[in-house]
């Protein structure tokens, strides 16, 4: 079963890439996957605590989309991040400059942190956008049956990523009982976003 049962689905030019369920990004650029597993279990059971201890820093999430250097993780149904590499960016510097007012910021031991707030795009159903070196990701954060955010992840080499992750569906949550449907959210997907046409690479 996923943890802390949340998952998701990763599809690359419109073809699901299993391995991007319940993923860790390596330094080297490499993505360790275990589907309906957290990443820190499949560590242990493909090296030990050795192995967790030299990838618990790594950033891992319910999906990871993109080539690289540039990825995004996708967590639970309203936590993305973007990476060049295993560098964390901040998505408030380079969301959209439509989407700035709903930037906001709390104090924390005397420091500003700044996020996004989702509710307002979950209210209004309105799709958010980033970019970073070329590359474009579109998010949706919706309230279905369920609280899911699907996005599409545009590479400026023309490949395209796409994802989804919410409670309750994904990668080894298909059948488990949870009244959420995993096939609603791939359908989900492909209304928001247009399915690509399959690439031959």
């Amino acid at each position: 079963m996923a943890y802390s049962d949340y998952g998701g689905y990763a599809y690359r030019n419109g073809k699901r890439v299993v391995e991007r369920s319940d993923a860790t990004i390596n330094p080297n650029g490499d993505i360790f996957g275990s589907p309906g597993m957290w990443p820190g279990f499949a560590a242990i059971l493909s090296g030990g605590k050795e192995e967790y201890e030299k990838r618990v820093e790594y950033p891992y999430g319910h999906v990871v989309l993109g080539d690289g250097p540039i990825y995004v993780v996708m967590k639970k149904q309203s936590i993305i991040n973007i990476y060049r590499g295993q560098e964390k960016l901040d998505i408030c510097a380079l969301i959209n400059s439509d989407h700035v007012p709903h930037i906001e910021s709390y104090d924390r031991y005397g420091e500003t942190i700044k996020y996004l707030n989702t509710e307002h795009f979950v209210k209004n159903e309105e799709m958010c956008s980033f970019e970073v070196n070329g590359w474009k990701l579109d998010v949706y954060f919706l309230e279905e049956d369920n609280f899911y955010q699907y996005a599409r992840l545009t590479q400026s080499n023309g490949n395209v990523w796409h994802g989804w992750s919410g409670y309750g569906v994904g990668a080894g949550l298909e059948d488990a009982g949870y009244g959420f449907s995993t096939k609603e959210r791939e359908d989900m997907l492909w209304q928001l976003f247009e399915k690509p046409i399959e690439i031959k690479e």
